[in-house]
């Protein structure tokens, strides 16, 4: 009996200690996107992918989010691609100097390092008519729109998910 309870203590610890290195993706959004709300950079850097950090510090980039009193989040659906990367969607809900409300919506790309799930990179959704601004933390200065897509196809009126072919978004490279 005394066996089975030490063994018993032993496989709850290792779980325990596996579960808060292990956090979800969705988990991980929100930690980060609390930590921009509340202008905690530390925080904030911590839920980004070690690559990412190293490459912020050698591009000499300043990592301090504004905070916002104003601001809320919501993280949304999870899709997962393989076991490690995945994508999660959020809206920022902001009020300007008018007190009107506004939204922002993104997506971020996870990967699974050996610390948990952190953020790799972030899709900004500009508008219906508009292609996303790509944000890659792990090379940083390098921005684009929406891969696959032309100014032409784009006054076809063609929706935007119909113009792109599908790919793995990890693997895709930035014009410059």
């Amino acid at each position: 009996m005394r066996n089975t309870l030490l063994l018993l203590v032993a496989v709850v610890s290792v779980a325990a200690s596996g579960c808060s290195k292990q956090s979800s993706p969705a988990d991980t959004v929100a930690t980060f996107l609390e930590a921009v709300r509340v202008g905690n950079s530390e925080q904030a850097s911590a839920s980004l992918t070690p690559l990412a950090q190293q490459r912020i510090k050698e591009n000499d980039m300043d990592f301090a989010p504004p905070a916002s009193e104003t601001a809320q989040f919501r993280v949304g659906k999870v899709e997962m691609f393989e076991e490690d990367k995945a994508f999660v969607e959020s809206v920022w809900i902001e009020q300007d100097a008018d007190g009107k409300t506004y939204d922002e919506s993104m997506t971020w790309g996870l990967r699974l390092t050996e610390a948990g799930w952190r953020i790799s990179g972030m899709a900004a959704h500009m508008g219906p008519d508009q292609p996303p601004i790509l944000v890659d933390f792990e090379n940083p200065g390098q921005m684009g729109g929406a891969p696959n897509t032309t100014p032409a196809e784009q006054q076809k009126g063609a929706p935007r998910q119909a113009m792109q072919t599908s790919q793995d978004p990890f693997n895709q490279t930035v014009p410059r």
